[in-house]
């Protein structure tokens, strides 16, 4: 099987029969169209396997990209949810700290009026005490 380039149109060796030397040539001539041919049919497989190695590496890249988009997004969703389970353990410890305070306040607050009472009372007692004892001094 003769295989010629697509490029070189068929040649005719009608004036291979005059001189060897140029039948050699034409031979050569073949030969390298042959071989070209080949190179040109190993080029295309090549460019093929590019291609797709090319378009498979595109698609790997933008799955990277959306697992990456996606292991962002689950990140900053989980560190949310932790930073509201913190926010509200905060809000729940102040408005605890926010109760015993006024507890503490109105303990605080009746203690107080229970002392000023007790003071009062005393005062008071101590005053009918000195009252009685000026009374009993003068008769």
């Amino acid at each position: 099987m003769r295989v010629t380039s697509w490029v070189l149109p068929k040649r005719s060796h009608m004036s291979t029969t005059l001189d060897p030397e140029i039948a050699a040539l034409w031979q050569k001539v073949e030969q390298h169209d042959k071989e070209i041919a080949e190179i040109r049919g190993s080029l295309n497989r090549l460019n093929k396997i590019v291609r797709a190695n090319i378009r498979q590496a595109v698609w790997q890249s933008i799955a990277l990209f959306i697992s990456l988009c996606m292991a962002i997004v689950g990140g900053l969703a989980h560190q949310t949810s932790v930073l509201n389970n913190r926010f509200e353990q905060i809000e729940k410890r102040w408005k605890e700290s926010d109760e015993k305070l006024a507890e503490s306040s109105e303990l605080a607050e009746r203690n107080l009026k229970t002392l000023l009472d007790r003071s009062e009372k005393d005062r008071i007692a101590a005053s009918d005490d000195l009252k009685q004892e000026v009374r009993a001094r003068r008769k």
